[in-house]
């Protein structure tokens, strides 16, 4: 059996990377820090939008503001996310899942940060790591007190 090409394989009636594909592409990314969704968002294939930031180097430029954007962006959504209260009855395991997913988030942001800003990786120097410790401190010690007064509300209630 016989395979034939797509238009889109084979790069024949293939959306082009206009400006309004370029707009959408970076706006895109900018607000989530993801290739694959923003290609999507702009009609096109992530291969094409890869190959084009190659041959582009404004484009390439655009590209690393937009993904710093949407990278600052995210971790700030993962901040709030941690210190945000807690309504109503949740468990212990609940509360736990919930810090380690944010732990996680935060870590996976803090690996990508360099290359995000267009450095080259580097290991984390110790004053990254007590920044992180200092943070994830003041995470667990609001996390503690939520669960403390999550704890209560439900002895209150029950």
């Amino acid at each position: 059996m016989a395979f034939r090409k797509t238009p889109a394989a084979a790069g024949e009636g293939a959306c082009a990377f206009d400006a309004r594909a370029r707009k959408a592409f970076l706006d895109h990314l900018a607000m989530t820090s993801n290739v694959a969704a923003s290609s999507r968002a702009a009609g096109i294939s992530a291969a094409r939008a890869y190959a084009y930031r190659r041959r582009t180097p404004a484009f390439a430029v655009l590209w690393q503001a937009a993904l710093a954007e949407g990278f600052a962006r995210l971790e700030a959504e993962l901040l709030a996310e941690a210190l945000r209260a807690v309504s109503g009855k949740v468990s212990d395991a609940t509360l736990k899942s919930r810090a380690q997913r944010q732990r996680l988030g935060l870590s996976l942001l803090a690996l990508h940060r360099a290359a995000v800003r267009g450095a080259p990786r580097q290991a984390p120097t110790p004053a990254d790591a007590d920044a992180r410790a200092a943070l994830a401190a003041k995470v667990e010690a609001k996390l503690r007190d939520i669960r403390a007064r999550v704890k209560a509300q439900n002895a209150a209630q029950g």
